[in-house]
């Protein structure tokens, strides 16, 4: 009894253990002259096919599950299957490998001349396989993936084809460290999604090197795509894909080319020496930041891709331009550096957009608008640059808080109906020709800039209606301030000083100047040419050699308003005319006489051959006394209908006088610039 119950117990064990599939796996050898679909065909799901070296002519098919099929010696060099049926005129040919199983892992294999839309290796509904170490030369195709997940294509190399990996329908594979060269694309995804193509070098294809179609939630890392004939990296139709670490170098026409491809995040990615380095076409809400661009016609490229941030890139020795945001809103191009670049930051047909925060320096235009409105630059650098600030048809900008510096031409410029700007709290210094440049280009603010050692300050061509106020133009060499052909604009509240001239008026007429301080330029504070007419100055406060170099010729100018109480720009309680003094303390303001107080000269001021009178010239602030009232009010007070009258005497002895003890300043101008305007 107890012997029947062990064997019983024993055949039961046997029974489970054949019903739970765990059986043993078999080494099955394939020598040069037999055949590996023979060794496929006995094979069982866990079996091994090991093939020694040699050359080996087969078309594959594998159906069983859980099989590896590799080379004994590790090398495709040494053992090489081809297509036993090759690709004719008439006859497309067959795949090298089928296979329509699961985990399956083919490794150290040469494999060889697939035909015409045919593959050395297949995967059709085939899952977590793993092609590896394999060497395809003269495949159509090299690997192709078709409906099939979870797939690992790794260290691959792939010469001479049409693509070298296809990855179609197929979602959640990983293709890293493959070489591959020579095909018309390197490696294609279509309609898939959730894959990884990593560490893979593509190079010398005809047409792209990896591309991205109808794709999403994908990531591209760490690849090199290099000396491709069209685009190194190309997505078209594809979303919310991770480009991370690719260098796309010396590609023919992109480095990275987008085009209807949306949410997609551009990190730390090199292109250099393509046609363009990075190119979005109709691909917006896209982020780009961390990325080299160099050496391309374009760095990087937006077009019609809105809603889109450009920020930390690095953007040198572009020929067109290291950022262009073309035809594109609210994008936000922030904490860029950009060299070299014949652009450095260029917005065209662009609104709404932010350019925050970016250094650019070497270029021909370091910010460049063209007919782009409604954007906000803000805290930009742009030094050493032909221009810093270029505006051409651009209206309705906001300029704030940059410096435009060190340009071989001019630091700031708005041309050709460039209307309605802000620019305020900007530094324009030691441009070689002017700080702030308008042609053509009206209704404009500029306030509280700071425009210094320029040849010109501030100039405004062919501009009306513009207004500068409370702008420090300091230390320029010809003119702090130049209007030529401009009429109706306001400038008040400047300080022009230590230049040739202060504020030059060239065939400009209907200007308004009030509340200026030109001291300490050399030729002349204001200088007017005789086609320059109905012009008003007052509340002026000039203190130069030669404050007024006004041409005979011009009518209509008038040097001071109507009194008006209100602190004048000397600190007296009247508006009237200007103040005219001299550095050494001996202007007609420093010497007049004020017996009333009032702050204003008790005689005009004759403004030399020029035919004109200041009728109300302002005194010193120290000249000036406030009326005071007496304490005691209580002589001669009468109540008229519940209405107080007051007769009050005032001593005018009580007026204080004063000296004005004004500081000489000298300007000595090193080079003497020819009057280009007259």
């Amino acid at each position: 009894m107890q012997i029947n119950r062990v064997i019983t117990l024993f055949l039961a064990l046997l029974v489970l253990i054949s019903g739970s599939g765990i059986v043993t796996a078999t080494e099955i050898i394939v020598q040069p002259g037999q055949s590996i679909q023979d060794a496929l065909n006995r094979s069982v799901s866990g079996d091994e096919i090991v093939i020694n070296p040699g050359n080996y002519t087969e078309n594959l098919r594998i159906t069983t599950s859980d099989l590896i099929i590799k080379s004994a010696s590790g090398s495709p060099e040494d053992t090489m299957v081809t297509a036993n049926n090759l690709a004719t005129a008439n006859y497309l040919g067959k795949d090298v490998f089928y296979i329509e199983a699961n985990n399956i892992t083919i490794t150290g294999l040469g494999i060889n001349g697939a035909g015409n839309d045919r593959a050395g290796v297949y995967l059709i509904r085939s899952n977590n396989c793993t092609i590896e170490n394999n060497k395809f030369l003269n495949d159509a195709l090299g690997i192709y993936l078709k409906n099939s997940t979870h797939n690992l294509i790794l260290n691959n190399t792939a010469t001479v084809g049409k693509r070298a990996v296809n990855v179609e329908r197929s979602n959640y594979n990983t293709i890293s460290g493959n070489n591959v060269s020579n095909q018309r694309f390197g490696i294609y995804l279509l309609v898939s999604e959730g894959n990884i193509v990593s560490d893979n070098t593509v190079s010398k294809s005809m047409d792209h090197g990896i591309v991205l179609e109808s794709c999403s939630n994908s990531s591209l890392e760490n690849n090199i795509a290099s000396s491709n004939e069209d685009f190194g990296i190309h997505l078209v139709g594809s979303s919310n894909n991770n480009l991370t670490g690719n260098t796309a170098d010396s590609n023919l026409v992109y480095g990275i080319h987008l085009v209807g491809s949306s949410g997609n995040n551009l990190k730390n990615n090199t292109a250099l020496n393509n046609g363009r380095g990075i190119f979005l076409l109709r691909s917006g809400e896209s982020i780009l930041s961390g990325n080299t661009v160099s050496n391309n016609r374009n760095g990087i490229l937006l077009t019609s891709s809105g809603n889109s941030s450009v920020s930390e890139n690095t953007a040198s020795q572009n020929n067109v331009s290291g950022i262009s945001i073309l035809n594109s809103t609210n994008c936000n191009v922030n904490e860029n550096i950009l060299s070299n670049n014949t652009l450095g930051i260029d917005l065209a047909f662009s609104s709404n957009s932010t350019v925050l925060d970016n250094s650019i320096q070497d270029g021909r235009r370091g910010l460049n608008l063209q007919d782009s409105n409604y954007n906000t630059l803000l805290n930009n650098t742009a030094l050493n640059n032909r221009y810093g600030a270029y505006l051409l048809r651009s209206s309705w900008n906001t300029f704030v808080n940059n410096t435009a510096s060190e340009s071989n031409d001019h630091g700031i410029v708005l041309e050709n109906s460039s209307n309605y700007n802000d620019l305020a709290n900007n530094i324009v210094s030691s441009n070689r020709a002017y700080g702030i440049h308008l042609t053509g280009s009206n209704n404009n603010n500029i306030s509280s800039n700071e425009a210094s050692n320029n040849t010109r300050g501030v100039y405004l061509m062919g501009s009306n209606g513009n207004t500068l106020s409370k702008n420090k133009v300091l230390n320029n060499g010809e003119y702090a301030v130049l209007l030529a052909y401009s009429s109706g604009n306001n400038i008040s509240e400047n300080e022009a000083s230590n230049s040739n001239r202060g504020i030059h008026l060239s065939t400009s007429s209907d200007n308004m100047l009030t509340g200026n301080t030109i001291v300490s330029n050399g030729v002349s504070g204001i200088h007017m040419a005789s086609t320059s007419n109905n012009n008003t100055f007052f509340n002026n406060y000039l203190n130069n050699n030669v404050n007024a170099d006004v041409k005979q010729g011009s009518t209509g100018n008038i040097w001071n308003t109507t009194k008006t109480a209100g602190t004048s720009i000397t600190g007296g309680p009247y508006l009237g005319g200007n103040f005219w003094g001299k550095p050494d303390g001996t202007g007609f303001s420093q010497t007049a006489a004020d017996a009333d107080g009032d702050g204003i000269a008790d005689v005009a001021f004759n403004i030399s051959n020029s035919g004109y009178t200041d009728y109300l010239p302002l005194v010193s602030a120290s000249e000036t006394q406030q009326p005071t009232v007496p304490e005691n009010i209580t002589d001669n007070q009468t109540m008229d209908n519940q209405t107080a009258i007051f007769t009050v005497e005032i001593d005018n002895d009580e007026t204080e006088a004063a000296t004005n003890g004004t500081e000489t300043t000298t300007h000595e101008n090193e080079t003497t610039h020819e009057n280009e305007t007259t």
